[in-house]
């Protein structure tokens, strides 16, 4: 079998395997927070007790997994969001399983809308303001496509992350990065009047927040996520024609 001649001795992937879970354990124990660099290779490597081939090889699967951040010529430190972990297995799950695009869309009205009701119940006046503000960066942005949806994704995001729960924000941000990896959204077919659909809708989510009311804002969701997926199916008949 051809691929046998791929497959790498075990115990070179167990050395690697270690040194993830040596410095999974230190973010783990608080030792090591987000935003916190890494010592250099040489020193890590050293009190490790591996080359720094290995160290190197370890850093980077880290680095895949969406844990650290490695910038040419910069220090290595640990990633302030973790959204990034999950957006590498969904891409591997969409291409291995062909995930259709109503399955993300089921999985995103299931995390959204719960998210967007624990968000009304938390959301302090600091919250509403900054939910507001990028609610006002859209609509001066609404014939400005690609500031548009910046501002959109914004603020969906602060939702999440009013909601301040670490799991489902990540989630959510990721199934969201699934989408932009999809590239639906850089295509030439959301038209200013989808825009304005989009617009309105999120002003009935805010405003719902706003007013505390959690059935309504969950409501609001569901309509507004209906909208985005019957938009995006729309696109993609496009696509095919």
């Amino acid at each position: 079998m051809d691929f046998l001649e791929n497959i790498k001795p075990v115990e070179k992937f167990l050395i690697i395997d270690q040194v993830i879970e040596k410095i999974t354990s230190l973010i783990e124990n608080g030792n090591l927070k987000p935003g916190d660099f890494l010592p250099g290779e040489i020193v890590l490597s050293e009190k490790i007790g591996i080359s720094r081939t290995s160290l190197r090889q370890a850093l980077k699967v880290l680095n895949v997994m969406g844990v650290l951040e490695i910038a040419p010529g910069k220090k290595t430190f640990i990633k302030n969001s973790f959204s990034n972990i999950l957006i590498n297995p969904f891409r591997l799950m969409k291409s291995i399983h062909s995930i259709k695009l109503n399955e993300i869309f089921e999985a995103r009205r299931i995390l959204e809308e719960g998210l967007v009701q624990i968000a009304t119940i938390k959301a302090g006046e600091s919250d509403i303001q900054k939910i507001k503000a990028y609610l006002d960066e859209s609509e001066r942005n609404i014939e400005n496509k690609d500031e548009f949806i910046y501002s959109e994704f914004r603020f969906h995001q602060h939702i999440f992350n009013t909601a301040n729960n670490k799991i489902l924000n990540a989630v959510s941000n990721s199934l969201n990065d699934l989408l932009l990896v999809l590239e639906k959204y850089e295509k030439d077919y959301l038209t200013l009047e989808d825009r304005k659909i989009s617009l309105k809708q999120h002003k009935e989510i805010f405003i719902a927040i706003n007013g505390k009311d959690k059935d309504k804002a969950r409501q609001a969701m569901h309509n507004h996520l209906n909208t985005m997926e019957l938009r995006l199916k729309k696109m993609e008949q496009i696509e095919k024609i």
